[in-house]
Formats: C-alpha cells, sequence, structure tokens
C-alpha cells in the first residue's frame, strides 16, 4: 500500500510541475515584453545628427530620441521620485554612448562630447 500511495505522489507532483511550467509559459507569452535597449550606435547616429554633426535620420531614429530622453531603466534619463537628476543622467548616457565601439575614436569622440554638452543634462 505505502509504494501505492508513493507512486500516486509522484504523479500528482509530475502533474501539478506540468500544470505549473504550462501556465507559466502561458501567462509569460501573455504579458508584453520590457522595453529593450536601443544600440548605442544608433542612439548616437542620432543623437548626432539632431546636434547637426551628421543626417538627422527622420523617423527612423523616433525610437533612440526618445529612448534618451525616457526614464531609466528604460531609457537614459535618471529621475528620483520624479526629479530630473542631471549629473547621473549625463554619466550615464556618456557611459551608454561610449559603448558604441566607433564612438571612441578622436573626431567620434569629440561628437559625443557636443552630443552631451547639448543633451546630456536635458530631461
Amino acid at each position: 500500500m505505502n509504494s501505492l500511495a508513493s507512486s500516486a505522489f509522484r504523479t500528482a507532483k509530475k502533474l501539478f510541475a506540468a500544470f505549473t511550467l504550462s501556465a507559466g509559459i502561458v501567462l509569460g507569452a501573455s504579458v508584453p515584453a520590457q522595453a529593450q535597449a536601443i544600440d548605442p550606435c544608433t542612439v548616437y547616429l542620432c543623437m548626432a545628427g539632431i546636434s547637426g554633426e551628421g543626417a538627422t535620420g527622420g523617423p527612423g531614429c523616433a525610437p533612440a530620441i526618445a529612448w534618451w530622453h525616457s526614464p531609466t531603466p528604460a531609457g537614459l534619463a535618471v529621475y528620483v521620485y520624479g526629479v530630473f537628476i542631471p549629473p547621473a543622467s549625463y554619466a550615464l548616457r556618456e557611459e551608454y554612448l561610449s559603448s558604441c565601439v566607433g564612438a571612441d575614436y578622436l573626431t567620434n569622440a569629440a561628437i559625443v562630447q557636443e552630443i552631451l554638452a547639448i543633451w546630456g543634462s536635458e530631461p
């Protein structure tokens, strides 16, 4: 009798695990995905364009520019208790732009500094 109860308990555990996994997959698929970071080189090119250092990029740059101005963690503007924090935003944006492989060349580094001078501390 004991092995029969043990076998039924294992079967119930397996069914419960399968149900939980299935429910997690279904519920996970129905939840909208978190906003993903825009590629740092795309942000660099778009911000350079609106800073006067290249083509504006048109509507294709709208997500990158919006992400630049969006609050963290979904964007690059740092807010604490609803108050914009310019030095923290500047530092985060500088670090992010610098992660673009092409942004560290001599001429491009100057453009990064120009972007930050204009937009680094803007909400």
